[in-house]
């Protein structure tokens, strides 16, 4: 099994793929998260994954584990704690050194995030560039993935809050508006404080995003770009796109998954080390 981990600001998700599938239709045998906090040791992030292991997978072998890490504070510690639990397996980093079959082409390719590069090769795995990778939670990424002759091209990406960021802002700084759950509008024209917290945040941030949309096919010379969407608020903001798209709930690990087949040469030459070691 590969074990696929991505660490984000507030969860750390883990899934579980079966070594070999077929990136384009591999499907997590078994997925679970984790709060991120950053005042947990390893010994205790060791057991929560091991506890949530033995529930979900216990009879799981893993040959083999990739991480994406938006949190440099954290990483160090959940990787101790994955080289206690599997001390056999492969660990690779989204980071240099690895191959992600993509051609960086922002302005500082070393300091592209890995969740990007991640969701950019899952975005791979189903759909041919061009196309645009929309990813909804604590932030709103919205990234383009073109075609080149030589490799496909992350070519560049705008980032702007989440909506639940947008509706928490309001309610900091607002002190007529208390807090409003996040459901789909009733109408555009709200008649009443919590329906015009829902229409402005969720409507305004859909139309933000086609507004975006937009934007990006006017400077890539594209007309109907495909457009994939992901994260955890996908399923709230993704009907309220006047648009058809692809939504692929578990992207980011598609693309971690996809990234160690890439790299399957690392992952066989450790397991020769560790066991020539053994022996």
């Amino acid at each position: 099994m590969i074990l696929t981990v991505m660490i984000a600001n507030r969860t750390v998700s883990l899934a579980l793929f079966e070594a070999g599938a077929d990136a384009a239709t591999a499907r997590p045998k078994a997925t679970f998260s984790i709060a991120a906090r950053p005042m947990r040791t390893a010994d205790e992030y060791t057991a929560l994954i091991s506890f949530m292991m033995q529930q979900k997978a216990s009879d799981a072998t893993v040959e083999g584990v990739i991480v994406a890490s938006v949190v440099p504070t954290l990483t160090g510690e959940i990787g101790e704690a994955l080289h206690v639990l599997f001390p056999s397996a492969a660990c690779l980093t989204v980071g240099a050194g690895l191959k992600t079959g993509l051609t960086i082409c922002t302005d500082a390719p070393a300091l592209l995030g890995a969740d990007l590069v991640a969701m950019a090769v899952g975005g791979l795995a189903v759909q041919k560039p061009p196309f645009l990778v929309l990813c909804c939670g604590d932030m709103t990424t919205l990234s383009v993935v073109g075609a080149t002759k030589d490799a496909p091209s992350f070519l560049g990406c705008s980032i702007l809050p989440g909506a639940s960021i947008s509706a928490e802002a309001l309610n900091m700084n607002a002190a007529l508006l208390s807090t409003v759950g996040l459901s789909c509008p009733v109408c555009a024209v709200g008649t009443n404080t919590e329906d015009s917290v829902r229409s402005g945040v969720l409507l305004g941030h859909a139309a933000a995003i086609e507004g975006l949309i937009a934007r990006f096919e006017r400077e890539l010379g594209v007309k109907d770009i495909p457009v994939i969407v992901t994260g955890e608020e996908a399923a709230l903001l993704e009907p309220l796109l006047d648009r058809e798209t692809l939504c692929d709930g578990e992207l980011v690990h598609r693309g971690l998954y996809a990234l160690t087949l890439l790299n399957a040469r690392k992952i066989e030459n450790f397991r020769k080390r560790y066991q020539s070691f053994r022996s």
